[in-house]
């Protein structure tokens, strides 16, 4: 009797067994499927896949952060940040849980939040740039430059040719009142994307800082030849032509600044209209 009893036992715990790899395996495969919808774009059938696998697997911290990343694609990150936090409960040093989160918080300005699971992804995860890169930017943001440069610096020497990590480190070096280093690295940034009229704008903004009108001027020019509605750059344009007393040019650069804001920004277009007055006598 007793070994029959034994013999049931060892069948029912093989049966236990069975089922729940059965159950590990379907999760996995659900996991797999909402990732490769996720990557084809397909977000309401990849959420519904990633949730089953959860549901299949409670704790599975791959397809929480998977599932996060589905709903921060779509601009929910209200939803995200539960399955972020759930994926870090789970593995508390995943980087990329980590620095979505504080991707999300960002997005919510929720500014302290952000800075605090960026800081552990960084801890998690230290050459990788992207999180130093935005780690770097909420503390410029919040102009605490001694804590921005740094990160901004590593950044950029782990991804020397990413033009986006070039142009944040200029601006917190131009807030940070070294000119100097921000001009070369936007005139490092414009020689890798000729094309971008922001860095151009940026340089513009770092000459007149620097007192250079002329060099300003051009760096302005040559922001709104490559795209003609960076309304700042018209600004700035028309301000230091206007100082130049260029009045024909000024006013042309005032009159495109207003066609560009006058829908979005009426106190902008009446505050260029004023400028205009005063250049022409002329209410426009």
């Amino acid at each position: 009797m007793r070994g029959r009893r034994a013999t049931v036992v060892t069948v029912f715990i093989a049966m236990t067994l069975t089922v729940v790899k059965a159950g590990a395996d379907e999760a996995d495969a659900q996991y797999r499927k909402g990732l490769q919808l996720m990557q084809q774009g397909n977000f309401t059938e990849a959420q519904a896949a990633l949730e089953e696998a959860i549901k299949l697997r409670p704790g599975y911290a791959a397809a929480e952060l998977t599932l996060g990343n589905v709903l921060r694609k779509q601009k929910r990150c209200d939803q995200a940040i539960a399955h972020y936090e759930n994926a870090i409960k789970a593995k508390s040093d995943d980087a990329f849980a980590q620095g979505n989160l504080g991707v999300c918080y960002h997005q919510l300005k929720r500014e302290d939040d952000a800075i605090r699971a960026l800081e552990a992804a960084v801890a998690a995860a230290p050459n990788e740039p992207q999180w130093r890169y935005s780690l770097g930017a909420l503390y410029r943001q919040k102009k605490q430059y001694d804590k921005a440069l740094p990160h901004l610096e590593k950044a950029v020497e782990l991804a020397p040719n990413d033009v986006d990590a070039l142009r944040n480190l200029a601006v917190a070096l131009r807030q940070a009142e070294q000119l100097g280093r921000a001009e070369a690295i936007l005139k490092k940034a414009i020689a890798m994307a000729p094309e971008d009229g922001g860095l151009r704008f940026d340089l513009g903004v770092v000459y007149r800082k620097q007192q250079k009108t002329a060099e300003a001027i051009a760096a302005y020019r040559e922001a709104v030849r490559v795209d003609e509605r960076n309304a700042d750059a018209w600004w700035d344009l028309a301000a230091l032509l206007s100082h130049e007393r260029s009045t024909k040019e000024a006013v042309a650069a005032y009159d495109r600044y207003i066609e560009l804001v006058a829908q979005r920004d009426p106190r902008g277009a009446a505050a260029a209209r004023e400028q205009v007055r005063q250049l022409t006598g002329a209410r426009r």
